[in-house]
């Protein structure tokens, strides 16, 4: 009897532990899933011209419900890192349009001058 119960608390501490690795395994392949995708975001927005990156942009803007917070992010996080070469009109379209992050960062910072010196919230 002793011997059953023995075997029985030994199945089942094995039983939790292999849970627990099989969790484990699944959320750092979740985790690899999700950072693969990012870089996959990230990589094509950086193949595209600033022109394409600002349509885009705007096509976002407009179907929020469609688009994803982290593309939005990422899209944004792209075009400030090209701000300093913009022409003046992409960086008046780029000013223009209505970006979330910009809404957020304002609401956040209050309005200070932004990365860009000057104009509401930071770019």
């Amino acid at each position: 009897m002793k011997t059953l119960i023995s075997v029985l608390s030994v199945s089942a501490i094995l039983s939790t532990s292999l849970f627990a690795e099989t969790v484990k395994t699944s959320e750092q392949n979740m985790q690899q899933e999700r950072m693969q995708t990012q870089k996959e975001v990230q990589n094509r927005f950086r193949a595209m011209n600033t022109d394409q990156l600002l349509e885009q942009q705007k096509i976002m803007a407009q179907d929020r419900d469609r688009t994803r917070d982290r593309d939005r992010d990422q899209l944004h996080k792209e075009l400030q890192n090209r701000y300093r070469t913009m022409t003046q009109e992409q960086k008046r379209k780029f000013d223009q349009s209505p970006s979330e992050n910009r809404m957020q960062q304002e609401t956040r910072q209050g309005s200070g001058s932004g990365m860009h010196g000057g104009g509401k919230g930071g770019h």
